[in-house]
């Protein structure tokens, strides 16, 4: 009986694994095309049965954390390995690859608080654990995406060959233009929200929180 159980958990985790295989992409390639509408499929899978949620995508966390997992399976892949750190925690972190990634995964996790965050105070909705998640979750799927093409932008810049650097800023940058342009059309939804307002709080919030990301890092350098 014990045998058959590990079997079938065996069998359960290969088709979890194989089905991202089609998930991953077709996540990545809805939040890029049609970013607002995915985070609102999002908000409606939390209001749907735990186990009935997500069925035609990845859930937004599990998106994320794969795509912080694939950006550094790249950056192995090129031999351009991670950035050495000075400080003892930096290197503690850096020299074990579950901590790096559990350190990149939280600090990818910062704009998407923060923006949930904003989201709730424009409709002057009190923030608990419970608010919280519908927005996180949605905002999970801008970061997941952003975070991909932000790294693949960061290899490309790491790269001595000048075509490969300028296609890399590039990338970053037009990762950043998509980010706030989304960022700002979906706090235009909220009532009472004009666009120089979303435009203030869009551009705020995310200055704000990757400079907490930049010193977060700078102190672990």
């Amino acid at each position: 009986m014990d045998f058959l159980k590990i079997l079938r958990s065996i069998e359960e985790l290969l088709y979890e694994a194989v089905s991202w295989l089609y998930f991953y992409p077709r996540t990545l390639f809805l939040t890029v095309l049609q970013p607002l509408k995915t985070m609102h499929y999002s908000d409606q899978e939390q209001r749907d049965r735990e186990e009935r949620r997500y069925l035609d995508t990845l859930s937004p966390p599990l998106f994320l954390v794969l795509s912080i997992l694939i950006a550094h399976g790249l950056e192995l892949a090129t031999g351009l390995g991670v950035e050495a750190m000075r400080s003892n925690v930096g290197r503690m972190i850096a020299e074990d690859d579950q901590r790096l990634l559990m350190f990149r995964a939280l600090m990818f996790s910062v704009h998407p608080l923060a923006f949930a965050w904003v989201w709730l105070h424009l409709q002057k909705r009190r923030a608990d654990r419970d608010s919280l998640r519908s927005p996180f979750f949605a905002q999970c799927y801008l970061s997941g995406t952003t975070s991909i093409l932000v790294s693949l932008g960061t290899l490309g810049v790491r790269d001595p060959r000048l075509s490969t650097t300028l296609a890399g800023v590039v990338i970053v940058a037009a990762a950043t233009l998509w980010y706030l342009v989304v960022q700002l059309r979906w706090l235009r939804q909220v009532e009472g929200v004009g666009p120089w307002r979303a435009t203030a709080w869009a551009v705020g919030t995310f200055l704000g929180s990757t400079g907490l990301v930049l010193l977060s890092s700078a102190v672990l350098d």
